[in-house]
């Protein structure tokens, strides 16, 4: 509640004033907030607050609003702290400490602390959360602080964005992600934390694989320019057991060792040894680039140029072979998946070759079973496509 604290009081030339003040009490205890505001007696109501005429307030209603507003959020945090059951254990003075403790934290409002972890990421990946972060403000212009993306904020998002299940999810992880940082980072509490109660939904991802049959076709079509390029990439990407298109762009042609592909993925930190077969020693050479293994840096500004070209002239270079699917070179990697599990070879093998080996295989003689097996295995999805 608000009231005066006459333990204080200042006299001017016609009044005595005491301080206004917030009181927050639990446990018998109690805890004064100031207020920066001193006001005689006769001019405080403690219903209505601050009364007309106060010396020194020059707009009485927009003062008495932002009292309002103060109280609110005042309640509003001890309600969370009742909801977590902390409030249980704290004396008023440790609850004002804590509500202090947060404000100061929260110097970042949402949106710029949004801002801020855009700046801590790569390329590629800040333009995806630069994506959500433009949709926030689409939805909602103004200022954002934390405590107001909360579960109703979510779900009022959820149906303005009207997109579907796995298109909202992405925003809704990249929030969630913002918010994970915040913590760890101390900007918030817990109690801001909006994720224990809104659950992100996720539809089934449609499988992204095309047929030993449709590969064929792709590869003996007749095509020119970029979507023969294309082509190419995405063959040397199955060749190379689904080989991400960022990690091939970036290689560097010492990660060839002893006729084996050595290299380490940029996005999980896996470590990938693959044996070269024939056609991919051919298309590496056919490829070959200035400085890199493949020659996509030399032709393309940045590889989000590269990406999205490729893919778009993969999608020709599929018309051009009569295959009805929306293909992108992340298809490379659930076809030889798809291919090699029709073959019969062990799920084992192909989480290998996908690099999800169990954590238990950590010794040398496994990894090298497992790589025995994999090229194995690879080798028999080539020859499929023969």
């Amino acid at each position: 509640k608000l009231k005066l604290n006459k333990n204080y009081k200042s006299k001017d030339d016609k009044n005595i004033s005491y301080p206004l003040v917030f009181v927050i009490g639990n446990r018998s205890t109690h805890a004064h907030i100031a207020t920066q505001i001193k006001l005689p007696e006769k001019y405080w109501d403690p219903v209505k607050y601050i009364k007309k005429g106060a010396p020194g307030i020059d707009n009485i209603s927009l003062e008495n609003t932002q009292l309002t507003i103060k109280i609110g959020e005042l309640q509003t945090f001890i309600n969370r702290l009742a909801d977590s059951g902390e409030i249980n254990i704290l004396t008023a003075a440790q609850i004002k400490k804590k509500y202090q403790t947060t404000k100061i934290k929260e110097k970042y409002s949402f949106t710029t602390y949004f801002e801020y972890y855009i700046t801590t990421k790569s390329e590629s990946t800040a333009t995806i959360y630069q994506r959500t972060y433009e949709k926030i403000k689409s939805f909602h212009p103004a200022t954002l602080s934390f405590s107001e993306v909360n579960v109703r904020f979510l779900r009022d998002f959820t149906v303005w964005y009207d997109s579907s299940t796995n298109g909202t999810a992405i925003h809704l992880r990249n929030i969630r992600a913002v918010f994970n940082a915040a913590i760890d980072d101390e900007v918030i509490g817990l109690e801001l934390y909006p994720f224990r109660r809104f659950k992100i939904q996720k539809a089934k991802t449609r499988k992204r694989n095309i047929t030993a049959e449709q590969i064929k076709l792709l590869r003996d079509a007749e095509l020119y320019g970029v979507p023969h390029l294309a082509r190419d990439v995405f063959m040397l990407q199955f060749y190379l057991i689904g080989i991400n298109l960022k990690d091939l762009t970036y290689l560097p042609k010492s990660a060839i060792k002893n006729g084996r592909l050595q290299y380490t993925r940029m996005k999980t930190g896996t470590e990938y040894s693959i044996k070269l077969e024939p056609e991919a020693k051919q298309l590496v050479k056919k490829l070959a680039g200035k400085k890199h293994l493949i020659c996509l840096l030399d032709r393309y500004q940045n590889y989000t140029s590269i990406k999205k070209e490729i893919n778009k002239k993969l999608k020709a270079a599929a018309i051009k072979s009569t295959i009805d699917e929306p293909i992108s070179t992340y298809y490379t990697r659930h076809s030889w998946a798809t291919i090699a599990h029709k073959l019969n070879i062990s799920e084992d093998t192909i989480a290998a070759a996908l690099g999800h080996q169990s954590a238990h295989k950590i010794t040398s003689i496994y990894i090298e079973k497992d790589r025995n097996k994999v090229d194995v295995a690879n080798r028999k999805v080539l020859n499929a496509i023969k």
